[in-house]
């Protein structure tokens, strides 16, 4: 096989590829228009032919992994491109909807060429799974503050061990029923592939939004387990219990779809804290200390979201 470069070359080893490429990146970044690529096996030479979305997604993997050799300065830019060009695909899923929202469109909001924007996302549907698991990442986040300000405040009052380790779990599932209420448009595009049974992202994107979701998931089932350990809750499966919380939870936001035309007639926020309240106390926890802590919680506005705390959900790019 002659050498040629800017060529990616894929290797079938089992069910697994290796693939190795030489500058290819810099090739499509001039925005030379792609050809398709030869897909060799071990030893056996060309056996056929690859569309360009799947070569972009196998140019996406290659460059994830270069990624990892570039110095702390070029990661750094780099992610803040990643932050800018997720921040802008919210603005036009905001305005306009998902179905308004292609990576050319991007592109040009940020001064790309699509071409360009291939090095951080191949495709659409890779976009919509990067500002997905970007909205969950910031969502953690904000809960992981809330929390911990709700526990320095226990910590100063002389708050238990027991009564700190619910006061936390109850702290999460308050600030995800918020989150649903102060950004509504941000909710629905982080609920659609996790609450839907319909197929809108393909098996691979849509497994690292659900890898994404797991790992925020993890931190609810660890402030279950503190209060398992410390005996505030029975003894129980931490995670199974974690999922359904928030499946409990995202079952009753989601009919506030439904209710918009009649308010009046049900308070789904106080459902959807009863509910935490109830599920905790179900697990264990003592009715009386889980319904002092629901009023301390709403007294205090631990699961308050301020606009500060949401910057970048809702800032725009300068």
């Amino acid at each position: 096989m002659a050498a040629v470069d800017r060529r990616l070359l894929l290797y079938e080893s089992g069910s697994s590829y290796r693939f190795a490429y030489s500058r290819c990146p810099s090739f499509f970044m001039r925005g030379i228009p792609p050809r398709p690529i030869e897909i060799w096996q071990a030893g056996q030479g060309p056996c056929r032919f690859v569309n360009i979305i799947y070569f972009l997604a196998m140019l996406h993997e290659v460059t994830r992994l270069d990624e990892a050799r570039h110095s702390p300065h070029v990661a750094r830019k780099r992610q803040t491109r990643i932050r800018r060009i997720v921040r802008t695909t919210l603005e036009i899923v905001r305005r306009e909807g998902r179905e308004a929202l292609t990576l050319k469109r991007v592109a040009e909001r940020e001064g790309l060429t699509t071409a360009a924007l291939y090095r951080y996302f191949p495709s659409k549907d890779a976009l919509v799974a990067g500002l997905q698991r970007a909205l969950i990442s910031a969502l953690a986040d904000l809960t992981r503050e809330r929390v911990e300000a709700a526990e320095e405040f226990g910590s100063a009052r002389g708050l238990g061990e027991r009564e700190r380790a619910l006061l936390a779990v109850i702290v999460s599932g308050f600030v995800f029923e918020e989150f649903s209420r102060s950004a509504p448009m941000e909710f629905g595009i982080l609920s659609t592939d996790l609450s839907s049974l319909e197929r809108t992202l393909p098996d691979r994107e849509a497994g690292l939004v659900f890898d994404a979701a797991w790992e925020a998931l993890s931190d609810l089932a660890v402030r279950l387990r503190v209060g398992e350990e410390c005996g505030a809750l029975h003894a129980g499966e931490s995670s199974e219990r974690a999922v359904a919380l928030w499946a409990g939870l995202q079952g009753v936001v989601q009919t506030r779809k439904l209710s918009r035309s009649r308010p009046d007639r049900i308070d789904l926020t106080r459902v959807a804290k009863g509910l935490v309240a109830a599920l905790l106390i179900g697990w264990g926890a003592e009715e009386k200390v889980v319904k002092s802590l629901v009023r301390l919680t709403n007294a205090e506005g631990f699961a308050a979201l301020s606009e500060s705390s949401m910057q970048f959900l809702g800032q725009p790019n300068p």
